[in-house]
């Protein structure tokens, strides 16, 4: 007998509440991050993750044999990261707080799965609902957008428009995962908004994380590989032609003959870091970096002016400020997080889900450092929780082949 929708909409229990509202909400935290007042709501999130573990089910008796064990080596692995990233910090550069931005989504993780509660998988269903719906009722509003250089872009009620595109991608992915992909009409309006505000905010790269989801959600309702690219292939066209006949001045650019405008710097910054900081590495920074802000360091030292700008991309910042150390160790803590994940066996429902929700995040880190902003790295480990703390193993409703071939 299948599970119907109505009985995934689990309510907490008194002592669960605040931590419900807490993740229902924390989008909104990540959009106001830059309020310091604002930031104690991801403390509040992990203080609750420890009431948590005092009063729900806790190690012991997790979903499946051994996740304890596990659990166990994800927080010995997360100590010993935030203690080789506080060395790090003594002897080269860095700041507590940045410390724990990077260490963070694996104790929030830690945390919360430590008692498992059924109500999560709702309360994230929630949360991504309000996040896409919140940010769309900004559209007509002046608030919601912001002067890109010269392009008037789409930001919602974040910093960047970046941030907004990521996060509504992967609150539809959640959304889509906890309601089973079924293609209900509150699916396909939140894919419909999703998509008019990742178009809006001009955040290329991320045209492509929200493709990915579309697809993902598209096979996991039985479409055909082939069809999908028969109606890529007319999407394309249509993108085709609307290029030669769109107006740049009127919104969107895209201008592909200058590729520092195009990156919008990101290929400058990454050649400076490549040639004055790994290019001239020793085997020891090679092994354990320059610090935490060896990016901005290498940028301002060797540019004229004295200009600053990060890495924008996760993977260069990881090697040139933690070495091949914090690489593996960040890596590790990852692969923890998604063991303890898939713990309880892969269900039907989630298969894929968890390498897609990776993806996004592998995609994203091209172009953004990813790590020190938690804004983009618990999105990822919520997505981790969703599959963890989801007990329904039901299939997916069989679906008409003539509705999926059209």
């Amino acid at each position: 007998m299948m599970v119907t929708q109505s009985s995934r909409m689990v309510f907490p229990k008194f002592y669960a509440v605040p931590i419900f509202l807490a993740i229902c909400l924390k989008s909104g935290v990540d959009a106001f991050f830059e309020v310091n007042s604002i930031k104690y709501l991801y403390m509040f999130l992990l203080i609750f993750g420890v009431f948590f573990m005092r009063t729900g089910r806790g190690f012991a008796s997790g979903k499946s044999q051994g996740s304890g064990d596990m659990q166990s080596v994800l927080w010995v692995t997360t100590v010993i990261y935030f203690t080789f990233l506080t060395l790090l910090m003594i002897f080269q550069n860095g700041s507590p707080q940045l410390i724990f931005k990077i260490v963070s989504p694996f104790i929030f993780f830690g945390l919360v799965v430590a008692a498992a509660d059924d109500s999560l998988p709702f309360a994230i269903a929630v949360g991504s609902v309000i996040n896409i719906v919140a940010n769309a009722a900004l559209l007509p509003f002046d608030y919601g957008w912001v002067y890109w250089g010269a392009v008037h872009t789409f930001k919602g009620f974040y910093l960047f428009k970046t941030d907004l595109s990521y996060s509504v991608t992967t609150s539809l992915l959640a959304f889509a995962a906890w309601n089973r992909y079924r293609l209900t009409p509150l699916y396909i309006a939140l894919a419909v908004l999703a998509v008019v505000q990742v178009m809006l905010a001009n955040s290329r790269l991320n045209y492509l994380t929200m493709a990915v989801v579309l697809v993902f959600v598209a096979l996991k309702n039985g479409a055909k590989p082939k069809t999908l690219l028969v109606y890529a292939g007319f999407l394309g066209v249509l993108a085709a032609v609307a290029w030669k006949l769109y107006s740049s001045s009127k919104g969107l650019t895209f201008d592909t003959s200058n590729l520092e405008g195009f990156t919008q710097g990101r290929d400058r910054v990454m050649s400076v870091l490549l040639k004055y900081g790994l290019a001239s590495y020793s085997p020891l920074e090679w092994l354990f970096g320059r610090g935490l802000y060896a990016d901005l360091v290498i940028f301002m030292e060797n540019v004229s002016g004295g200009e600053v700008y990060g890495s924008h991309n996760e993977f260069l910042y990881l090697i040139v400020t933690q070495g091949v150390t914090g690489l593996v160790l960040n890596v590790t803590a990852w692969w923890m997080v998604y063991k303890i994940s898939q713990s309880a066996g892969v269900q039907h429902w989630a298969s894929g889900l968890a390498a897609v929700a990776f993806l996004l995040y592998f995609i994203q880190g091209l172009t953004t450092t990813m790590s020190t902003y938690a804004l983009k790295t618990w999105p990822l480990a919520t997505i981790l929780v969703l599959i963890f703390a989801s007990k329904d193993q039901a299939p997916l409703p069989a679906q008409p082949k003539s509705a999926m071939q059209r």
